[in-house]
């Protein structure tokens, strides 16, 4: 039996993570049915939990070339589940071992961001702020409370401690291999900027603030997601009125993963990590899919809920067919609803929906 809740070093114990590591830890130690009783399938709205609202988080969320991907992390939600660290073996050894979709989406987008964080702070010395800090060896005054990696580009948002990050940023320790050194370059926006010191051959650029660090491959793609927070860049969720509806619909969870694009999003190029097989976003039901959300959330009820929206360029009687076969199949109290080819499914999954993945 799978046992521990959700806790945030599950998901963020950098370098060496698998999905053994985060998915066993997923679910909570009480007893529930992880049966697929209670599917059901109606035509409707296709509006999910029923709001209207996109999540907090989608202010940053832009497109490049007309497409979107990200991946979230609530870390404070996940961070008050308590975690049975001593029996948290078994489960899946691969994303691909996960079958139902609405369990391997958000899963494989939350160990892409956290992945993909890690990379990308680990030459800055900031890779403790989403890590295991006690593993690691590292302890900050600034805490994190949000994770988002969206088209490749970090936002870290809670209290930053930003004399504590101008520290580390610009001073390097002397048994450092790995660390580089940065200077403050400008202000751009109200953030202070750090770039590379003299003249490293490295890109990496950061943006700090008492309430965001924001890190990318360079100071464009920085300022891409800053200038959409503030106002000045057109985010996704207004440029695609689809896009919109699915981060309404599926977007609402502690680990969401989502992405859109027009022309076809099959999750390959999913913008988060070469680390993460991006087969961990492929499913073979989802041909012709445009875009996808898909949301977990963890409860101290040993149980969690997973709202999962999905839009296709056209679905036909199979095609629903083959998609409600594979959503929530390993749930219970199952929904699954068509609108065209706008799809909405939630589920409920108990303690015991990960032991045989």
């Amino acid at each position: 039996m799978v046992s521990g809740d959700v806790r945030r070093r599950r998901f963020l114990q950098l370098g060496g993570a698998t999905l053994a590591v985060g998915a066993a830890g997923c679910l909570g130690d009480g007893s529930g049915n992880g049966s697929s009783s209670g599917n059901s399938s109606s035509s409707g709205n296709g509006d999910g939990a029923g709001t209207t609202d996109t999540p907090a988080y989608a202010k940053w969320v832009t497109t490049v070339d007309s497409d979107v991907s990200f991946s979230y992390l609530d870390l404070a939600a996940l961070d008050e589940l308590e975690s049975d660290d001593e029996n948290s073996s078994g489960g899946s050894d691969s994303l691909e071992d996960i079958e139902d979709p609405m369990l391997r989406l958000p899963l494989a987008g939350g160990l892409s961001a956290t992945f993909a964080a890690g990379f990308g702070l680990s030459g800055s010395g900031l890779g403790g702020l989403v890590g295991d800090q006690q593993t690691s060896g590292t302890s900050f005054e600034t805490s994190i409370d949000d994770l988002l990696v969206t088209n490749g580009t970090i936002v870290l948002s809670g209290d930053v401690v930003t004399e504590e990050i101008d520290g580390e940023l610009t001073t390097v320790p002397e048994d450092s291999f790995a660390e580089i050194e940065f200077e403050h370059t400008t202000d751009v926006r109200g953030y202070a900027v750090y770039e590379p010191a003299g003249d490293q051959q490295a890109t990496t650029t950061l943006a700090v603030t008492g309430e965001v660090i924001v890190q990318g491959s360079g100071r464009t793609a920085v300022e891409r997601v800053i200038e959409t927070e503030q106002g000045d860049r057109a985010r996704a969720a207004d440029e695609h009125e689809t896009f919109r509806r699915l981060l309404s619909t599926g977007g609402h969870g502690q680990m969401v993963f989502g992405g859109y694009s027009p022309d076809g999003f099959d999750g390959a190029d999913s913008g988060q990590s070469s680390s993460v097989s991006s087969s961990g976003f492929q499913l073979e039901a989802f041909s012709g899919l445009n875009g996808a959300v898909s949301s977990l959330s963890f409860s101290e009820s040993s149980s969690a809920t997973g709202e999962t929206a999905l839009v296709f360029d056209e679905l036909d009687e199979t095609g629903r067919a083959d998609v409600e076969s594979v959503l929530g199949k390993d749930g219970s109290d199952v929904s699954v609803n068509f609108d065209g080819p706008f799809v909405s499914a939630s589920a409920t999954f108990a303690d015991d929906a990960l032991e045989n993945a």
